[in-house]
């Protein structure tokens, strides 16, 4: 037997999935099999969106879940591939539980540093930019890109025509400024910092 499409919380937060819009009104696909309890459902595929709404009154979006989970008020879950072996469901309280976990450093969670090594032509193209790995509690290996410029453009251009972020070793890559860090990343980028450097925000 299949295990659910998005096996740890990791793999739900990193995916895109496909919801479907009502063209007349705006909202998303959704459905309240228990009173009260209203879900947000969207597609791994977008087959399966297609297959499951009637595409003449739905525009189908591609859309990132952490771009989505800020979208959805207090008390509404998410349903992922409803009435497919492999779906699941994210309750309200299951997604109230990842909504910080989509920035990209939240707060009450340990941060650890580590060393990512990105192609020397990779960085030429980047410019002046510091650039480090690091994980969030139990997070898989994520990669980040402080520019200076003010105009992340540029930065996010080369990083795309790089590749995914997989072929950076990276499960993600963000791209920040300076003050978008936590004071303790100041601190621990400073150069005299250890390889890898724990803390709690």
């Amino acid at each position: 037997m299949s295990g659910p499409v998005f096996a740890t919380r990791w793999d739900f937060l990193l995916a895109r999935v496909v919801i479907g819009v009502d063209r007349a009104t705006g909202v998303f696909s959704g459905s309240e099999t228990v009173p009260g309890r209203q879900m947000v459902c969207v597609w791994s595929q977008m087959d399966l969106a297609t297959d499951a709404l009637h595409v003449e009154s739905w525009d189908l979006l591609p859309i990132a879940v952490r771009d989505l989970l800020p979208l959805l008020p207090g008390g509404v879950g998410v349903v992922v591939d409803p009435e497919r072996p492999t779906g699941m469901t994210a309750s309200a309280s299951y997604v109230g539980q990842l909504k910080p976990y989509v920035a990209p450093f939240p707060a009450g969670s340990e941060v650890r540093l580590a060393d990512w090594d990105l192609p020397e032509a990779l960085l030429d193209a980047l410019g002046d930019v510091h650039s480090f790995g690091y994980t969030v509690d139990d997070s898989p290996m994520m990669g980040c890109v402080v520019h200076t410029s003010g105009v992340p453009g540029p930065v996010e251009a080369a990083l795309s025509a790089w590749g995914e972020p997989a072929a950076l070793g990276a499960a993600i890559v963000h791209v920040l400024e300076p003050g978008d860090l936590p004071e303790e990343v100041r601190a621990a980028l400073a150069p005299a910092r250890r390889r890898s450097w724990p803390w709690r925000r």
